[in-house]
Order: C-alpha cells, then structure tokens, then sequence
C-alpha cells in the first residue's frame, strides 16, 4: 500500500494496522475503504512525526493485497482513488494504542462529485451547452452504452479541471462498456445536461436492461465493446478504478418466451469447493421483497405523454404469482426503441421483445438464494461475477450465485478474510435449464386481458 502525497510517494504497507475495502454492483455501492495507521511514523530513524501531518485530503492511496491457494493466487489492486477523511484516535487508557484511520474511495468518486451546471458556462469561452459542443447530435443518438462512453471520454474527461501530479482523470480511470443493442432519443437527455458525470450517463442508463457499477480491476480484464485504458495505471498489471456498464447479464426470455442463458455463462465463474471448507460461515434470508409478476416496458417519446405511450408498450404477466402475492408491477419508460440494425422490427415489437426480456429476468426471483458468504481472502472475486459455493440451504448440494457485492478485511496478526453478497442463488443444474427462468410466463393485452375476468374462473398456470 502507498500514497502519492504532494512530497513524494510514502510506502505504507510495513505500517499498516488494518484495511478494509467494500464494492458492489450498483451506483450506490461506490468503492470505499479505510486504513487503520499509528499515530506516529518515524523518519530517518528518529524524528517523528503524525501521519495527520504526512497523509492529506486529497492524496492519492493505491491499495494492493497478495493472496495465493496453492494453484492460483498473485497481487491483486483492491482500490485507488483520493484520501477523503484523516480521523485521529487518541489513547485515553492503557493497553489503547493512538491510531490514524484514512479514509479512501476510488477515482470515481470525483466523477460522482464533479458537476456540470449550465449557469457556470454563461458569458464563459466555452459558450452555451458545452455538451453539444462536444457532441453532435448524431454522436448523442444510438447504442446507450457508446453514447455514455462518448459523454465521459470527451465531455467529462475533457471539461473535468481535476489533476493530480499532471495526472488526469482519462490517466487514472478505466472504462469499460458493453450493452443491447437498441438505439433512442437520447440526445434529449443529453443536450442540457446537469448534474454529476455519473448522474448524467445513469438518465440513458435504463436499468434494469442496463447496470452501472464501479471496481478495480486490471487493463487485461475489460471486455466491453467500448473500452478505455488508463495511461497511468498505478497498480499491478495495469489495476486501476474501473467503470463498468453492461446489459444484465441475468437469464432472460426471448420473445418466443423462451429462455436464454447466454449471458449469464459468460459472467467470470469461481468456484469454492465443499472438500477445501472454503466457505466458513454464512446467512440467509427467504423474502417476498423482489416479487414481481406484471412486467410492462414502454417507449420514452418526447411527442406524447405516458398514457398514450403505454399502448405502444407491451405486457407480460406471471398469473400464479400475481393470485399468491397479488400485483407487483413493474414497469419501465425506456429509451430503447429500435433494434439497431439487427431486424427491420416495429418499436411495439421491440417493446414486446423488452417485455418479456425483463420478466424473464425478474421471474421467479423470490425462490432463488441470497445472503451472504464468509470465505477466505479471495480478492480476485469481484462484483459481477459468478460464484459456486454450498448452497445457502442445504450444505450439501452446490449452488450458483451471483456476487453482488463484497467486503474484505486485512489485519497483520490476523491475515485476510472476504464476505460475499451473493444474490439469485439457484442449484447449479437449475442453471443450466433455460426454461425454468421463463415458467409462467405469458403475454397479455395492455389493460383489458388480464383484467377481464376474475382469477378464480380462470385455471391457473
């Protein structure tokens, strides 16, 4: 571990108390750590001085952790990003021993921090809407993923004053994008954009089609259509802070109603075998919170309102669930409304094929594991990806899950040691039949179908 502070680079890994480092999927899981100090660092053998005097606001900390099985193992960059909090922890008895606690979050931070406003360009020589001085409108209509790539590779990276030792946000950040292929209005959400880099890109996002998230990872690990190596990459074999979106990878339905893993079996997979122990503890948890059994997606046109949108969007309704659980709706204003050169199809066709693309992907989801998995310290697993392990509810059998986030913790006497959010657990034959995904499953006419006559004279599917 090292921080690049104004007087130099301080190496801080013989020092170190303990760290802890958190990220997941989501925007709201940005990644954060702390590093736990001693108050004092002697220099030259015997001057003193505070770690509050060495360490500042603002300084760049690379966190990097070694791990090794016996066949697999190497170092590994956990975080990189800007000193955020100095906090000083005095002694007030004995056996207590005086701490510095850093608090660190990545390089995304500062995209999640800096702001675009329109009121700061006025009378300036970037003129009126800076962003459509960088972008065409052609550039700012198309594949939402190349389009948020655009928007941070030549408006954010370009307009952000942020610099550090010469060092540039495009010089310390990788990008790496992939998504559907579907185009839409976007530029109208672009050509008076406001807000953060980040809040900017997530009004194309359309989640959940589309998923925003933050890690560290290495150069040779990106693998979206549209990437972005970072110049100056502080870790090793390139890690840096990386910015990820992609479609959800999760097992969906085609819009013959069938079910499609492709996905989903390309996600990373590590796998943690019964025989080794590897998992040492874990919880569990069965909720009715993620039902959901009305699935409708809609086109976001600027020429009408919802209501007479939602004729040209498409339903797909799971009739059991909804008799158990009642209505759990969920539906979405997309800018997705075309194909992008794949077929000649109709924006209510493709509405349809979003439909049942996002039941699919939220059917049954009551019935799959989550929870959370203590394992050792594995930091070459991170979010997105895929992990066999025990499953939640029965030692005996392995499941597959999705990671959705992590926590690792280090301490010198201690050593390593790693907690796994895992999400859609399911057993691991479960996920090589499609078509349990999709069960169910049915389309239905907007409004009047599946209102039209009670539950109880239909027989249930």
């Amino acid at each position: 571990m090292r921080v690049l502070t104004d007087d130099g680079e301080l190496e801080l890994t013989e020092h170190v108390l303990g760290v802890q480092v958190s990220d997941g999927v989501g925007q709201e899981a940005l990644p954060q750590g702390s590093v736990t100090l001693p108050r004092y660092r002697t220099l030259n053998g015997r001057a003193r001085r505070p770690y509050t005097a060495l360490v500042r606001v603002g300084d760049l900390v690379t966190i990097e952790a070694y791990a090794w099985t016996g066949s697999r193992g190497g170092w590994e960059p956990l975080l990189h990003g800007p000193v955020i909090a100095v906090a000083d922890t005095e002694a007030v008895s004995d056996g207590l021993q005086a701490t510095v606690q850093l608090t660190v979050a990545s390089m995304a931070h500062i995209l999640a921090q800096d702001a675009v406003r329109q009121w700061m360009y006025l009378g300036s020589v970037e003129g009126w809407q800076p962003v459509q001085s960088r972008l065409t409108t052609a550039e700012m209509s198309g594949v939402p993923a190349e389009v948020a790539f655009r928007y941070l590779t030549r408006v954010a990276f370009h307009n952000a004053m942020y610099r550090h030792q010469g060092r540039s946000l495009g010089d310390l950040v990788h990008l790496d994008f992939d998504g559907l292929e579907a185009v839409g209005p976007l530029f109208t959400e672009l050509t008076a954009a406001e807000g953060t880099h980040l809040e900017i890109i997530s009004r194309i996002l359309d989640y959940p089609f589309h998923e925003l998230y933050v890690t560290t990872a290495k150069a040779g690990e990106l693998r979206g259509r549209w990437r972005h190596r970072a110049s100056s990459a502080p870790g090793d074999e390139e890690g840096a802070t990386t910015v990820r979106w992609r479609a959800a990878p999760y097992p969906y339905a085609d819009p013959g109603g069938r079910g499609v893993l492709t996905a989903w079996q390309a996600l990373p997979l590590h796998t943690l075998d019964h025989d080794l122990h590897l998992v040492r503890g874990q919880s569990r948890a069965r909720t009715d919170t993620a039902v959901r059994n009305f699935f409708m997606a809609y086109p976001a046109l600027s020429f009408s309102d919802d209501q007479f949108l939602f004729g040209l969007g498409a339903v797909v309704a799971h009739r059991a669930s909804i008799q158990r659980f009642g209505y759990r709706p969920m539906n979405i204003r997309t800018h997705l409304v075309l194909n992008d050169g794949l077929d000649r199809s109709t924006v209510a066709d493709f509405m349809f094929a979003l439909t049942y693309r996002l039941a699919g992907q939220w059917n049954r989801l009551h019935e799959m594991m989550s929870g959370t998995l203590q394992t050792p310290f594995y930091p070459w697993i991170r979010p997105g990806e895929r992990v066999r392990a025990p499953s939640l509810w029965d030692a005996e059998e392995l499941a597959e899950y999705h990671v959705r986030g992590r926590q690792l913790t280090w301490q010198p006497e201690r050593g390593g040691s790693m907690s796994l959010a895992v999400e859609r657990g399911l057993p691991v034959e479960v996920y090589r039949d499609a078509d349990w995904f999709v069960q169910g499953l049915e389309p239905v006419r907007v409004g009047s179908d599946i209102y039209a006559r009670p539950f109880a004279r239909r027989e249930t599917r």
